[in-house]
């Protein structure tokens, strides 16, 4: 949602446009659209997986591979992909949006099959997915959130896949939990089976056949951990048990977390799932004579609405003892401090622990952990190797910092289905960040350092035989060899760039967000540095610019005109979001404080002071609206968990509330008559009035229109469904008006509402995945003959005045195109 203030000078609150308003007083003069100007903004790297003869790379939403001398072997920026799944051979398992499926060339970049998961579920959680090679043959088994259906696929040489099995466990498990799986010897028989690791409960308390969307997020009652293991051949149940993790606590047991299987002495075996997201909880399951059974378990928390708690698993958690029960080792923050604590992973009994101290992962006995009480660290503890069985024995120390990883491919044998952050080892040490910035080679258990060459690192990924790829602030890569040599550096390109235009003085200026610094840009070419990430601007009294920029913690307010500091905002979390509004003199800050929490607040821009702050409910994970009412009152409406709260921009007064569970949306401002539209949300689009009750609410499959972009023409909402359908509705009463094929669509496909032509009226501008702008009038749902074409997805679509009618459109490749129109 793009477009100016209501003055037309062309200044921006935020890159979704001013007041969330989603229209723009900017008219195009009639001409044939042209490109007229282009910028690069970088790379921001998202994963990385090394092949034999190079480096496949997912930079933005743009997929290319290079050999290590710095050759481009191809570059695929219009099939809007979201996650590399899997790399086996010289293939690779790419997944588009959450759905689409394909197999991929890492020669070539052609795909030689394609599959689409289900409408309504997801591939998106990184359990959802295993590869693993039994017996010679490479099988794929997936189980798509929001399904009941596990499918087993083999892939085939030369790049075909067949299906071998579907099992579908209708109502057995809930829809919306998982399910998570691992491929290993679980019952110990010296086969591999499947073992899924999910939710199952008594029933959705209704008696309605046509649950809604809102209960199958939520899960169905009497909630219980489920194990199922399957037989590798055809998917049938082999053995399962159900239970609640904590028979004394909290019933839900979503399995979001650590899961994997380990020996017990005597020949027996358990499973481990400890769930770090959502519900936080120790589940260890025995496994004897073929069948399951809880061992033990233990509660934490539930991360929402309050997340004073945090237990962190890592994927070297579990630590096998040679004719002894292997422990359990993990992170607990308890609101207070970090505590190191050590279990015995089959009877659960606490052994010892080391309060004070951050647990990065286990190194063969040892614990890489460091001192640290804030849930947040700040990169200047040290790292400390500690010895397992006593946590008091520093073995060894170092000034750096563990580089973590999230993106890496795990084994089959290993699930981690939440946010993670993985050791990257390298020659029996692992990578370490000095406080410079500087990468080191680092061993836990001699503590030796060797530098390694990379400046400013900021992320590290395993590679072939044992090498590492390091990730730099500028977007390169370095190859390190097990040697610790330098292999070689590749310098990719592909992000989501989002531009802002604002008027400094007579001068307007392009503002280009960079992922750790940006620039604003004249008429001229001329050039201004900006710190951080740049998310907001807006014009002072006296007609100067100022610009809000994201920092690692805090939002720090810039002058244009001489680049003078405004204040430095501190947040309580990672800043997400900010919003500059009351002419320049008040700053909206939204940080996420956790997994599934955040905090908001208002601050004078003058001195950082705060004028209200929600510590508990701020928006997750879509964006604010900042608005004025016909009255001129400042409004402030972001929605949590599908909790929308609209508040009293300079007060605090909490005006109005609406509950639309889990529903995701981002609101949007309306005067006719006065409310709010939230839009983009899992469930749908819906419209309150000034008190929150609800006017219409169009109900959708899940996930039709998250999360996509929306933009109001007058009466008329326009929004891209995933698949790339635009749907009109009424504003006044949610009638669906038209709709209208758009093709294949980024994964937050753009839209505007614009003029494109005095007294032609409005119309939807639209970004397709193929790289094409496209419009349709705004009344009738008729394409116009108007059209631009990048060859690279479009991501993001501002309209301003730059020189005259502009649309600066973000694509794939990290690029900045102004289209005067």
């Amino acid at each position: 949602m793009t477009g100016p203030d209501s003055s037309g000078r062309g200044d921006w609150l935020t890159a979704r446009g001013a007041a969330n308003r989603g229209v723009s007083a900017v008219v195009g003069s009639g001409t044939p659209p042209a490109v007229v100007g282009r910028w690069a903004t970088g790379a921001d790297v998202r994963q990385v997986a090394e092949f034999d003869s190079g480096v496949l790379v997912l930079a933005g939403a743009t997929l290319q591979a290079w050999s290590w001398d710095g050759t481009l072997l191809w570059s695929d920026g219009t099939s809007a992909a979201t996650r590399v799944l899997h790399v086996v051979g010289d293939t690779a398992l790419v997944l588009s949006g959450e759905r689409v499926v394909r197999r991929v060339s890492l020669r070539t970049g052609a795909s030689t099959w394609q599959g689409v998961a289900p409408d309504g579920t997801n591939l998106s959680g990184p359990g959802s997915s295993k590869v693993a090679d039994v017996g010679g043959r490479v099988l794929w088994f997936t189980a798509p959130t929001y399904a009941t259906a596990v499918t087993c696929r083999e892939l085939l040489p030369g790049g075909s896949v067949e299906t071998r099995w579907v099992r579908d466990f209708g109502g057995h498990y809930d829809t919306g939990f998982g399910p998570v799986m691992v491929v290993d010897d679980v019952l110990g028989s010296g086969e591999p089976q499947l073992l899924l690791s999910t939710r199952t409960g008594s029933g959705y308390g209704t008696s309605d056949d046509d649950v809604s969307s809102e209960r199958l997020v939520l899960g169905r009652e009497d909630g219980r951990l489920l194990q199922v293991v399957l037989s590798i051949d055809d998917g049938s149940t082999v053995t399962e048990v159900a239970y609640r993790p904590d028979p004394g606590d909290y019933p839900c047991a979503r399995p979001y977390g650590l899961l994997r299987v380990a020996s017990a002495p005597d020949g027996e075996r358990i499973v481990v799932m400890v769930s770090c997201q959502v519900e936080e909880y120790y589940a260890v399951t025995r496994v004897r004579d073929g069948e399951l059974s809880r061992a033990w378990g233990r509660f934490v928390e539930k991360d929402w609405p309050h997340d004073a708690q945090e237990l962190r698993p890592q994927v070297s958690s579990v630590v096998p003892r040679h004719g002894s029960n292997p422990w359990l080792v993990t992170g607990h923050h308890d609101g207070a401090t970090w505590t190191t604590v050590v279990d015995d992973a089959v009877t659960g009994e606490r052994l010892r622990s080391l309060p004070g101290h951050y647990f990065w992962g286990a190194a063969g006995t040892l614990a890489i952990v460091s001192p640290a009480t804030a849930r947040a660290l700040t990169g200047r503890e040290p790292t400390l190797a500690v010895r397992l069985d006593d946590l008091d024995a520093v073995v060894a120390s170092h000034e750096g910092q563990p580089v973590v990883c999230g993106a890496d491919e795990l084994p089959a044998d290993v699930s981690f289905h939440a946010e993670r952050r993985s050791l990257v080892g390298l020659a029996g040490g692992v990578v370490t960040r000095q406080p410079d910035g500087t990468a080191v080679w680092w061993s836990p258990a001699t503590g030796s350092t060797t530098p390694l060459g990379v400046p400013d690192v900021v992320g590290a990924y395993s590679g072939v035989g044992g090498a590492v790829v390091l990730l730099d602030a500028e977007g390169a890569l370095h190859r390190i060899g097990a040697d610790l040599s330098l292999g070689g550096v590749v310098r990719p390109g592909g992000r989501r760039a989002q531009a802002l235009v604002v008027t400094d003085g007579d001068r307007p200026l392009v503002l280009l967000d960079g992922e750790r610094s940006s620039r604003a840009v004249g008429l001229d070419g001329s050039e201004v540095a900006l710190p951080g990430r740049v998310v907001a601007a807006a014009r002072e009294p006296s007609g100067a610019a100022v610009v809000a920029c994201l920092m690692d913690d805090g939002v720090r307010c810039v002058g244009l005109g001489g680049g003078e500091a405004r204040a430095v905002v501190p947040a309580r979390g990672r800043p997400t979001h900010a919003v500059l509004f009351d002419e320049a003199r008040l700053l909206l800050v939204a940080a996420r404080t956790g997994v599934h929490t955040a905090t908001i607040g208002v601050f004078r821009v003058v001195d950082g002071s705060p004028l209200w702050t929600d510590p508990d409910q701020g928006p997750h994970p879509n964006t604010p609206a900042v608005a004025q009412d016909a009255d001129g009152r400042w409004l402030v409406a972001y929605d949590d968990h599908g909790q929308l709260t609209v508040r009293d921009g300079l007060t605090g007064e909490v005006l109005a509330k609406d509950d639309w569970t889990a529903a995701y949306t981002t609101p949007m401002r309306v005067e006719s008559p006065p409310g709010w539209l939230r839009v983009g949300g899992i469930h749908g689009i819906d419209a309150v009035d000034e008190a929150g009750a609800v006017r219409w609410r169009h109900g959708a499959p899940l996930w039709t229109y998250f999360p996509g972009e929306a933009a109001l023409a007058g009466a008329v909402l326009g929004c891209v469904t995933r698949d790339g359908r635009l749907d009109a509705f009424s504003v006044a009463d949610g009638r669906v008006l038209w709709s209208a094929e758009l093709g294949a669509v980024a994964q937050r496909p753009p839209l505007v509402a614009v003029s494109l032509a005095s007294g032609e009226g409005l119309s939807f501008v639209a970004g397709t995945a193929d790289g094409s702008l496209v419009a349709f009038s705004a009344g009738s749902g008729e394409r116009r003959d108007w059209s631009v074409s990048f060859g690279v997805a479009v991501e993001t679509l501002v309209v301003c005045s730059f020189g005259g009618p502009r649309l600066l459109a973000g694509t794939a490749d990290g690029v900045v195109h102004a289209v005067a129109f």
